[in-house]
């Protein structure tokens, strides 16, 4: 499963930049509210869309 997340990320390197800098942005820097609310939208957007694409557990 872990193998086939990190396939995932290395196959789109642009998003996977995205994500990360966003991640890092929310976690280690206090933007202004209205800012971190569009940047907490567009990451659970990305983890939406990463989760769709992999389908780590398929039935």
């Amino acid at each position: 499963m872990f193998k086939k997340i990190l396939c995932g990320f290395i196959d789109q390197p642009l998003f996977t930049s995205l994500f990360v800098a966003d991640f890092a942005l929310l976690l280690f820097h206090r933007p202004p509210f209205m800012f971190s609310v569009i940047m907490v939208g567009a990451l659970v957007a990305m983890s939406m869309y990463m989760g769709q694409k992999l389908e780590l557990f398929n039935k």
